[in-house]
């Protein structure tokens, strides 16, 4: 019991107002599982609003609250945002191939919907955090982007998170804009396509790593720390109004770097090089920011994925990396119809699920 006391006490010290209501939109995904897990383990309530686009069932969510709803919908997100202490958007479409597959969704649910958010959070006095990302820098074989670089997107992915912050700088909105770097890590809602994880996968299943390009920068920070870092947003009293790189400066790596990091846990696995792939995104970051003002540092590395990983592969918590659900390009082209998402998703109103073990959310 002391020691469970200390690591409280040392969480706690991460924080630094009372414990709070936060909403969270988006936290039925991969960073929001692991997020809502960590605020509840400081004391934290949390109310997920999602629209549950990944799941096939909802008899497994638990005792948590959960509201399904839409983004776009200022029905849905007025009464959630009211309920609250404060927000993190989460919500989005997320990665370049999903974006591109639906281009038009993409823009109203990642950058419309967020000017939506921030003015309702700016007319209820709310903190409001907003998950963007470091691929808003686009492209640079040399030198690091600060939070002061300017802004070179190369995809509708990271154009439209580059265009969402600006709401949410607004002097008038009670606001901290995160720019994550590459997540990586196990989840509840594992995901296997992002780089780190993808490697992981490919080393246990098919005892090699491929490598493709190798030279552009990718800056990775696993899930864990992506989650301490919300926190320290949403508790810290006066939050200096600006943009935060996530991630450490320890952690950008080469591609080719990242497979030789993995191969140095798991021996036995053969790199194999593609050099004809191209990738148009190459950036390094900087996160001095971060670590001056939240006295941030990561916790979590490549070797602590590559255990928790295979320990879910072992266990058979995992036992297929390729099934559709874990790669969101997949799983939306599965079920879309004509570049639109079923009306299945979006057509229940605002609802509280108080019988989660018969609430289907397809027919």
């Amino acid at each position: 019991m002391q020691n469970i006391a200390m690591k409280l006490s040392q969480l706690r010290k991460e924080q630094q107002v009372n414990n709070m209501k936060v909403l969270v939109l988006g936290g039925a995904g991969y960073i929001g599982s692991v997020l809502c897990e960590y605020l509840e383990s400081i004391g934290d309530e949390v109310v997920v609003m999602d629209n549950f686009l990944y799941e096939r069932s909802l008899k497994n969510l638990g005792s948590r609250k959960y509201i399904i709803g839409d983004i776009r919908n200022i029905n849905d997100l007025l009464p959630a945002i009211n309920g609250a202490d404060a927000i993190v958007n989460l919500a989005a479409i997320s990665n370049d191939p999903a974006s591109d597959l639906l281009p038009e969704l993409t823009w109203n649910v990642n950058y419309k919907a967020n000017e939506l958010i921030a003015e309702l959070c700016q007319a209820s006095g709310k903190r409001v955090v907003y998950a963007s990302s470091c691929s808003v820098y686009g492209f640079s074989e040399n030198g690091e982007f600060t939070e002061e670089s300017p802004a070179g997107p190369v995809t509708l992915y990271a154009r439209t998170k580059m265009l969402s912050e600006k709401p949410y700088l607004d002097d008038k909105v009670d606001s901290v804009v995160l720019r994550f770097a590459t997540v990586y890590g196990h989840s509840p809602k594992p995901r296997f396509d992002l780089v780190v994880n993808t490697m992981i996968g490919n080393s246990y299943f098919n005892n090699k790593i491929t490598v493709n390009g190798g030279n552009q920068w990718r800056p990775v920070v696993h899930v864990k720390d992506v989650s301490r870092v919300i926190g320290m947003s949403l508790h810290v009293k006066k939050p200096k109004h600006r943009v935060y790189n996530v991630g450490s400066n320890e952690q950008n790596y080469r591609i080719s770097d990242l497979a030789i990091a993995i191969k140095k846990e798991l021996p036995h696995v053969e790199i194999i090089s593609n050099k004809d792939s191209i990738d148009g995104r190459s950036y390094k970051a900087n996160f001095d920011r971060l670590k001056n003002d939240f006295g941030f540092t990561p916790k979590y590395t490549i070797k602590d994925t590559v255990e928790e990983i295979y320990a879910a592969f072992k266990d058979g918590t995992i036992t297929d990396m390729n099934e559709d659900v874990y790669f969101r390009v997949k799983y939306l082209k599965k079920y879309t119809n004509n570049g639109e998402i079923r009306n299945s998703f979006f057509d229940r109103s605002y609802a509280r699920l108080t019988n989660l073990s018969e609430l289907k959310l397809f027919s």
